[in-house]
């Protein structure tokens, strides 16, 4: 398979040295730019389907994660850049918090990826995003979450309730906050007087605060008893992956928030209200060490699995969940034709009827998802191409013509 040619957002480029062709960049400059330059690694986590992805993609500004509609799109962590002037955010994008039952069943793949990956986000992280879909009716965070911000409690944490778009009482929001905070933000309770004119930023502005100092035992845990107490201790010891869905479920069943957030944010990932505010409060935030990344770059995640993953993803919002975990896709061509890059990607599926369900009727389905795909890869690549999809079953291209005589001759004989 040949490699994408050198795309200047993509360009893995020599490391800075004295004899750079830089003009104006002395050594002393080169370093005092490096002395002053700042980073911070932030783990986002939360339940499937709350927005992480979509999240990250607008704080970075550029869609570099796959997102679809449906639970489960992302299955392993991906990093995420963005640097503005001499300050670097580096993200890890997390899968949803599932358990192995869930693994089993709905993804069909029970490796360790997409159970562990979550926590070794954080493991590496200077910050946690946790996000929470401020549309659906709970009022508490995910016992998967909390046991993770319990291990990690040294770690600061942000909470992000998401798609407010799609709420219509937005003054129910406060009362959201103060449940899955514990009425605590920052170390501080929770005092919020009404805005003149409604504004949400108002509101943010005076939920958001920054303190480094965070109690060591929160509210929540000094209320439980003794028998509880030990139970906390020994799962605690556990990473939440080793934990069984239950044994977490039952050690927070009491417990519905989280006492040690530093800051709340009221976003909508879709419409982007709320993103600025989220990623100026993380640069302010960055710490002072040297940068990761090269400035150029947007993600650690290959083209050609950008483009694997953004396929799936658009099955996902097309066909049934079931069918498009279960897609192999591959890319089979990235080559340069002229000032164009041709894509050719197959999908292996195992049955004619699985392969009818991919193509759509009259291939619109396969259609459109080339198209989606097609038109997000040139934006993020900044480079005129064009995606083609072919559907195979057992190795041979599937002809949706010829499977729909067949299916019809044996309806024939069955009349007869």
């Amino acid at each position: 398979m040949n490699r994408l040619p050198v795309i200047r957002k993509w360009a893995h480029h020599d490391a800075i040295t004295a004899s750079s062709n830089f003009g104006m960049f002395s050594r002393s400059r080169i370093r005092l730019q490096q002395e002053a330059q700042k980073c911070l690694k932030i783990a986002v986590i939360g339940p499937p389907n709350v927005g992480k992805s979509l999240l990250t993609n607008k704080l970075v500004k550029a869609g570099v994660a796959a997102v679809s509609s449906q639970m489960d799109t992302t299955q392993k962590n991906q990093t995420a850049v963005i640097t503005e002037g001499l300050s670097q955010l580096v993200f890890v994008d997390s899968p949803g918090t599932v358990g192995i039952r869930h693994a089993r069943q709905i993804v069909r793949r029970p490796d360790s990826r997409i159970l562990s990956d979550p926590e070794h986000a954080i493991e590496q992280a200077d910050h946690i995003l946790v996000v929470h879909d401020a549309t659906i009716s709970t009022d508490y965070i995910l016992h998967r979450v909390l046991h993770m911000l319990h291990r990690y409690r040294q770690i600061p944490s942000s909470l992000i309730l998401n798609k407010i778009d799609q709420v219509t009482q937005r003054s129910d929001l406060l009362a959201l906050t103060r449940v899955l905070c514990n009425g605590v933000v920052d170390g501080k309770p929770i005092t919020v007087k009404r805005q003149s004119g409604g504004q949400l930023a108002k509101l943010c502005s005076k939920i958001l605060k920054t303190s480094p100092t965070m109690p060591l035992h929160s509210i929540e845990e000094r209320a439980q008893d003794e028998q509880w107490q030990e139970k906390y201790k020994v799962l605690l010891q556990k990473p939440t992956h080793k934990c069984s869905w239950n044994e977490t479920k039952q050690l927070f069943a009491n417990i519905k928030g989280w006492s040690n957030f530093q800051a709340v944010f009221f976003v909508s990932a879709l419409t982007g209200e709320g993103i600025n505010t989220v990623r100026d409060f993380l640069l302010r935030l960055a710490l002072r060490r040297e940068h990761i990344f090269k400035q150029e770059i947007l993600t650690t995640k290959k083209p050609v699995m950008i483009c694997q993953d953004a396929i799936r993803a658009e099955f996902l919002n097309r066909i049934p969940s079931y069918i498009a975990y279960d897609l192999k896709v591959n890319v089979t061509e990235w080559v340069m034709e002229g000032e164009v890059l041709q894509i050719v990607a197959e999908i292996e599926c195992k049955k004619d009827r699985i392969a009818r369900i991919v193509v759509g009727e009259h291939g619109l389905t396969v259609a459109a998802v080339a198209k989606e795909v097609n038109e997000s890869l040139q934006n993020l690549l900044a480079q005129q191409l064009f995606l083609r999809i072919l559907v195979k079953v057992n190795g041979k291209l599937f002809d949706l013509l010829r499977y729909n005589v067949e299916r019809n001759r044996g309806k024939e004989s069955l009349r007869l």
